[in-house]
């Protein structure tokens, strides 16, 4: 029986890897956001429990986040893991160039670190501003700024609550926001490194 087992085990390991390699989401040069119909054909999973994906050990491989639509996508291969509506940067057209423009980035960025006691609730910084983001803001005498997140709602506020703005009304200073709630899932299901690809608003 073990000669068997062994076998299939070792097989397992390889399809998975052979998955992981194939996985258009891990390809950098995959956009979603040149087609965002795209994440409409994934397998829907975004009901199932948090629980229920980390033991099937569910690896999320990318971070899609539409300007058009305000959503947040989790992808994991093929499959929809998450969608949730998001709230921008208060001047949400265009990418983030210098520090105080109220911009959220767009392009292909990076999760490189986790907060677990943001102001925000908890919080996940993109890997924003990029060499090039850098460059160009030095090139025009301006900082780049930065400490652009993915994060919940202020610490003590609940959706509807906030003072002056209810969200997802267009209220950050740059980052993309969901509620409390929503950011407990993110930040269990993603971990560091994670790509992340903003969608720029369509004019």
């Amino acid at each position: 029986m073990k000669n068997i087992i062994l076998p299939l085990i070792a097989l397992s390991l390889i399809s998975a890897q052979s998955f992981a390699a194939s996985s258009k989401a891990l390809d950098k040069k995959f956009k979603y956001c040149d087609d965002i119909t795209q994440v409409d054909k994934l397998l829907d999973r975004t009901n199932q429990e948090v629980s229920r994906l980390q033991a099937e050990g569910v690896k999320i491989e990318r971070i899609v986040v539409s300007k058009d639509r305000k959503e947040l996508y989790l992808i994991s291969g093929d499959v929809l893991v998450r969608a949730f509506e998001v709230a921008f940067g208060r001047n949400p057209e265009g990418h983030k160039q210098f520090e105080g423009d109220n911009k959220t980035p767009e392009g292909i960025y990076s999760i490189d670190y986790k907060n677990p006691k943001s102001e925000f609730n908890k919080s996940l910084h993109i890997s924003y501003p990029n060499k090039q983001d850098i460059e160009y803001a030095k090139s025009q005498g301006k900082s780049p700024g930065g400490d652009i997140m993915i994060h919940g709602l202020p610490k003590g506020q609940r959706k509807g609550q906030l003072t002056g703005i209810v969200h997802p009304f267009n209220w950050t200073q740059g980052c993309v926001a969901v509620t409390n709630e929503q950011i407990e899932e993110v930040y269990a299901l993603v971990k560091e490194n994670t790509l992340v690809e903003i969608c720029a608003m369509s004019k």
